[in-house]
């Protein structure tokens, strides 16, 4: 009685594995799609594109590059820079970093951002190299220098003397003396004319390279941070789920097997036909397009937040294609391992069948 009852409950484990285990099998090919370097760099690149990460990397940049050490606080250019608004600051980030060297930044932050992700550190190792930058400020070192100008306060009578008495006893010093206030005509013109060498002092003394971590007071972006953790778990599941599957069938076999032959002939069944499922799922996705099931798929992701359900826009425009070929291999091994438990499994039962001492028909008269 107590066989019988376990060999029904075998019945429905074994049901349930033999519809389980080729989904968890795609899951898992779906998973070596998802973790391709380029895929994930494409999944770090659309999270950086929705946070502030980059736009505030280019603007402390910018502005680390030219306020240079904090001991240089009380100089004229310190001060002047001080007076400077958001939107000032805005555009001299425009004029030194224009996008071509923003998104050679970006792609900086993206591969180191997408290396991270397989590791346990707590930020990512990103080393912005500023070098086209200073080039890039002194091409512009006039905008920038009018920019700067035009935010000072008007000079007085007073500063203006200084001023011209400046002028005629040291001419070097005067660009820089002329930043404490906006100097009318024609002093505003020689500020400007002597705009490459004010922004070369401004410069002496930025890095030639700048640590992200230092720029982002070592705190990974939040949308990064919840894709790594999304990334980890899901890796997890495809990963490893089948094997899991795999340990229900085991239990149904063990339920309903008694004895070697038995055991085979449990274990057979399931896989020969989890198998053919397989095979007939990857011919599928061979022959035609199975629509449906991209979409199933893809709305098991875009449950996830921001650029996960991205992965799920991509399932769902055909990319499952790409699984066919090791999805049909799987089903081959599959389908051919349980064919060769039952095969044996009928070798062993003709066995226990057979007499056993040999007949010798001659021997007998037949």
């Amino acid at each position: 009685m107590l066989k019988a009852i376990l060999r029904f409950f075998a019945v429905i484990v074994l049901a349930v594995f033999i519809i389980a285990f080729p989904l968890s099998l795609v899951l898992r090919n779906v998973g070596s799609l998802i973790f391709d370097p380029e895929t994930t760099k494409t999944l770090v690149r659309e999270s950086l594109s929705g946070s502030e990460l980059i736009s505030s990397l280019v603007f402390q940049a910018s502005r680390q590059m030219l306020q240079g050490d904090e001991g240089e606080e009380n100089s004229a250019i310190q001060l002047a820079l001080g007076n400077l608004s958001g939107e000032d600051w805005n555009q001299i980030t425009r004029l030194i970093a224009p996008k071509e060297l923003v998104d050679n930044a970006a792609d900086q932050v993206v591969d180191a951002f997408t290396a991270w992700l397989n590791t346990q550190t707590a930020f990512p190792d990103v080393q912005i190299n500023l070098t086209a930058w200073k080039e890039n400020a002194l091409a512009n070192a006039g905008e920038v220098v009018s920019v700067m100008l035009n935010a000072l306060p008007a000079c007085d009578e007073e500063a203006l003397v200084s001023l011209a008495v400046t002028g005629q006893q040291d001419p070097e010093q005067l660009g820089a003396e002329l930043l404490i206030c906006l100097p009318p005509e024609p002093f505003y013109n020689e500020v400007v004319s002597r705009a490459e060498l004010l922004m070369g002092q401004m410069l002496s003394q930025a890095p030639d390279t700048i640590d992200l971590g230092q720029l982002n007071q070592g705190q990974a972006p939040a949308e990064l941070t919840q894709l790594k953790q999304n990334l980890v778990s899901l890796r997890t599941f495809l990963g490893w789920s089948w094997l899991a599957v795999l340990g229900v069938g085991a239990m149904g076999v063990v339920m309903g097997a008694s004895g070697v032959h038995s055991f085979l002939r449990w274990a057979g069944w399931p896989l020969l036909l989890s198998g053919v499922i397989i095979l007939v799922f990857g011919a599928g996705l061979q022959l035609f397009s199975l629509n449906f099931l991209d979409q199933f798929l893809a709305a098991m992701l875009e449950q996830g937040p921001g650029p996960m359900s991205s992965l799920g826009a991509t399932i769902a425009s055909g990319t499952l294609n790409l699984i066919t070929r090791p999805l049909l291999i799987q089903g081959v091994l599959i389908t051919t391992l349980g064919l060769i438990a039952l095969i044996y499994a009928r070798i062993l039962a003709h066995r226990q069948a057979s007499p056993g001492i040999p007949i010798n028909r001659r021997r007998i008269g037949l």
